[in-house]
């Protein structure tokens, strides 16, 4: 049987599709086919000859248009599709279009989602620094939405600005009152600084994992069996793949192969329509916990187990690890597996409890507070330091996020510098004693995470918001954008 997930980590790589259903836009998710039985050892390494190929492209893709002089040209994709065909790299690794094509767009998004990462750090950078007037970050934040100034400003070039567009970019400057030219020559330095600190040269040695084209498959029968025809790198020529269903799509599909188990797993992204929820009224403040999973601002709880899976995995680890004496964890089938079902129990437990959650609190607006990367948390007198390492925080909030978005609840992240020392009855400044948080000031007490939560919720309605993400009158917007990164 096919089975469905969300598509979240590489949904920017498929086109957007912003047309309105009922009452909103579509979203991505991902649904899964798989072989049937054993691939033969002859079509394996026809798959793998393949994925090799993926892989080198994709690696041509990021050394030549991976830098700061070629940051124009990934955006428009017209002139790297033109340079990639006149330099004839194609033919000389005789992959056919059909994956060459996919894997050239599947490595510019990859680029893209890159240089996007690198705008987000140097925007937070810009948030955090304390010595930047409005004027010197509203320049730089207009920068780096600009490509052609982002691009200038890095290769020290002065490519010609759009005529709607240097307007604006000279009223910055003057409204930067800097007659001399070093004000902005400063804030441009700190722009390249910045850059080249989160630039990074990208690079795959990952060759089980191609995306193809539509024109270079077909389902069908073979000796009774159903399942799929997928081109090889002779002309006119297919292998057959048995597959576990029957059912049949016509879109891009990435394939994901496993050779030691001589078996594939195919991946269909697929768009569906946004729920909406006219119950859906109230808004509340989360609070996300390595223990309890997420506190509300009305004192729920959702995830209660979480802390105690994630202990039970990260514990698993830690024994097999003593039990071979070396500091990394042997790849027995045994222990993979084991690891493979702890982690799709706790995945699974992570979004029952967010759909919980959302059907028990009926929001139409949520506010988090925007963790730290590296959290300063004491694991005292736990005698498990990767414990703290295990923490799928960032896979939670992914899930927060997408489901809030699969239901048009706005979802907003908030300051979260000193929420948890904020008193949330009066404001002042109050102290943490255990999981208690306590107010000098007006006596207010309260378990700490609920605190949190009423001050997501408080700085969410009083504006001391970082982004607003998924509301519901630009659901479909929000969703091309993304997928067009």
């Amino acid at each position: 049987m096919s089975a469905e997930n969300t598509k979240t980590e590489s949904a920017p790589q498929y086109s957007g599709d912003d047309g309105r259903s009922q009452g909103g836009g579509k979203i991505c998710k991902a649904v899964h086919q798989y072989s049937k039985g054993k691939i033969s050892s002859e079509n394996m390494d026809v798959l793998m000859e393949i994925g090799h190929g993926c892989m080198v492209t994709r690696n041509y893709i990021y050394q030549k248009y991976g830098n700061i002089k070629s940051l124009v040209k990934v955006y428009s994709g017209y002139e790297v599709d033109a340079e990639v065909r006149a330099a004839r790299f194609r033919e000389e690794i005789g992959l056919p279009s059909v994956y060459f094509s996919a894997s050239v767009s599947r490595a510019l998004a990859d680029i893209k989602i890159m240089w996007a990462q690198v705008r987000n750090g140097i925007n937070d950078a810009l948030s955090r620094n304390e010595r930047f007037s409005s004027k010197d970050r509203h320049y730089i934040r207009f920068v780096l939405k600009t490509d052609i100034c982002y691009w200038n400003i890095l290769n020290k070039k002065s490519m010609p600005l759009p005529e709607k567009i240097q307007p604006k970019y000279e009223k910055l400057i003057a409204e930067l009152g800097d007659e001399s030219g070093q004000r902005v020559k400063n804030l441009n330095r700190y722009i390249c600084r910045q850059t080249r600190k989160r630039l990074r040269r990208q690079h795959t040695d990952n060759e089980l994992y191609f995306t193809i084209k539509k024109q270079g498959y077909r389902y069908g029968e073979s000796d009774g069996r159903h399942g799929i025809f997928l081109a090889t790198k002779v002309n006119r020529q297919r292998i057959f793949i048995p597959l576990t269903d029957t059912n049949t799509y016509d879109r891009m599909l990435d394939i994901k192969l496993d050779p030691q188990n001589k078996a594939i797993e195919i991946i269909i992204p697929l768009f569906v329509n946004i729920r909406q929820h006219e119950d859906y009224t109230n808004e509340i403040g989360i609070s996300l916990g390595l223990w309890n999973m997420i506190t509300t601002s009305a004192g729920n709880v959702y995830g209660s187990e979480f802390g105690k899976m994630q202990n039970e995995i990260s514990n698993y680890i830690l024994k097999e690890m003593r039990q071979n004496e070396r500091a990394k964890v042997c790849d027995t089938k045994k222990y993979a597996a084991n690891k493979a079902k702890m982690d799709a129990a706790l995945k699974n437990y992570i979004n029952m409890e967010i759909n919980r959650m959302l059907e028990s609190e009926k929001p139409k607006a949520v506010y988090m507070a925007k963790l730290p990367r590296n959290p300063g948390m004491s694991m005292k007198g736990t005698g498990n330091t990767y414990f703290l390492r295990m923490w799928r925080k960032g896979f939670v909030t992914e899930r927060i996020q997408w489901k809030c978005q699969n239901n048009a609840v706005q979802i907003t992240e908030v300051i979260g510098k000193g929420i948890g020392t904020e008193c949330s009855a009066c404001g002042q400044k109050g102290h943490v004693e255990g999981e208690r948080f306590q107010c000098p000031a007006c006596g207010f007490e309260e378990d700490k995470k609920v605190n949190s939560a009423r001050n997501a919720l408080i700085r969410g309605k009083t504006g001391k918001q970082l982004n607003k993400q998924f509301p519901q009158n630009e659901g479909g917007k929000a969703i091309k954008e993304m997928s067009e990164q």
